[in-house]
């Protein structure tokens, strides 16, 4: 047991500790066996640095989540392996404990075959969420007085809110309009991250092509216009009525190749261009929701970590690019190995899911 800001970290929870005078946060993780998609996600999420700082005060306690499916384990594990990694103590520490009860609740998790880290990391995030789901949202009239976008907002999340959903969590508004009527009909989704993909026959890209391609407007035909009272043609659109304060990008580089006899699946290695920072999300903004993300002080992001996939679907291996918020350095973290990058580096071809936030690197005030 260590003390680390005040609070006591039960390391013996992770077995096989190394020790190694290192930086805080330059912990690596051991494989245990195929688990370098997890690890990857593990250390971008310690990388977060209001969650890391959530997670590292003990109060978060209060907020755990009895009655859920998960009963509040995840998040204490998460908690643990998190501490743990900013002790500076260690070289690696093996995170069994996480990998056992994740694998409780999802089996492809705990097993030794390779897996996708968007997949792991989308689950986690949900049950994340369950886990601190225990703050009753604030709404100042009836729910059917609300706007549809908030309403549709507070359903979802079924009136209670965690520090999760405030920090990971937007909405996604899509809107068909007929093109005889001009009829218009919206519905909202929440998302976690948002799943891009990639131009056909590119090898390079930027970023804002992928941002582009998801919410252009696409034809819709035999759509019910309930104006119309028939199937008439129309264009749906998307738009995103609710910016989070961390913006997760997934790039869709896996697809079932067509002239494939059997079902095989091929990687496309399209380099995309992403910036660093200064990422503007504002022309994506659905204008009738620009009031209800005032709420963020700003709408440009910077980039703090990157999940890579290296190789094939069937054999591949992840890696982590984070920035320090204590060493304001990029560090690689393969495994149990970590080694400083320079910055000109991070973009690559690998780069799979992107961590972006548009909070400060520190706090300057209470952001919680």
């Amino acid at each position: 047991m260590v003390v680390v800001a005040g609070y006591k970290i039960k390391l013996p929870h992770y077995h096989q500790l190394i020790p190694y005078k290192k930086g805080r946060g330059l912990t690596g993780l051991k494989n245990l066996g195929n688990t370098c998609y997890m690890n990857s996600i593990l250390q971008c999420l310690s990388n977060t640095y209001f969650l890391n700082e959530f997670f590292h005060d003990s109060s978060y306690k209060m907020h755990l989540n009895r009655n859920n499916k998960t009963q509040g384990k995840i998040g204490e594990e998460l908690a643990a392996v998190i501490k743990a990694l900013w002790t500076g103590q260690y070289k690696c520490i093996a995170s069994k404990n996480l990998r056992y009860v994740v694998g409780q609740y999802e089996r492809q998790f705990g097993g030794i075959e390779q897996q996708d880290s968007h997949e792991f990391l989308t689950i986690l995030m949900d049950w994340l969420h369950s886990d601190l789901q225990t703050i009753q949202m604030q709404i100042s009239t009836s729910i059917d007085k609300l706007p549809p976008s908030e309403k549709a907002w507070v359903e979802h999340f079924k009136g209670k809110r965690s520090y999760i959903s405030e920090l990971f969590y937007g909405q996604i508004k899509s809107t068909v309009k007929c093109t005889r009527c001009q009829n218009e009909s919206a519905t909202y989704e929440t998302f976690s991250n948002l799943s891009l993909e990639l131009p056909q026959d590119f090898n390079i890209c930027n970023l804002d092509n992928c941002l582009d391609m998801y919410f252009h407007g696409e034809k819709v035909r035999g759509w019910y216009c309930p104006e119309c009272k028939s199937n008439q043609d129309a264009i749906k659109k998307l738009a995103i009525s609710r910016l989070p304060s961390i913006l997760v990008v997934h790039f869709k580089r896996f697809y079932a190749d067509p002239d494939a006899i059997a079902t095989v699946y091929r990687k496309k290695q399209t380099l995309v261009k992403f910036p660093l920072s200064e990422l503007n999300m504002s022309p994506y903004l659905a204008r009738t929701e620009v009031n209800r993300n005032k709420r963020l002080t700003t709408y440009r992001y910077h980039l703090y970590g990157v999940s890579n996939h290296y190789g094939s679907m069937e054999s591949g291996h992840y890696t982590a690019f984070c920035l320090n918020n204590v060493h304001q350095k990029w560090f690689k973290f393969d495994d149990y190995n970590v080694s400083s990058i320079d910055a000109s580096d991070v973009q690559a071809s690998a780069a799979y899911i992107l961590f972006y936030s548009c909070l400060p690197d520190r706090p300057q005030s209470d952001v919680r």
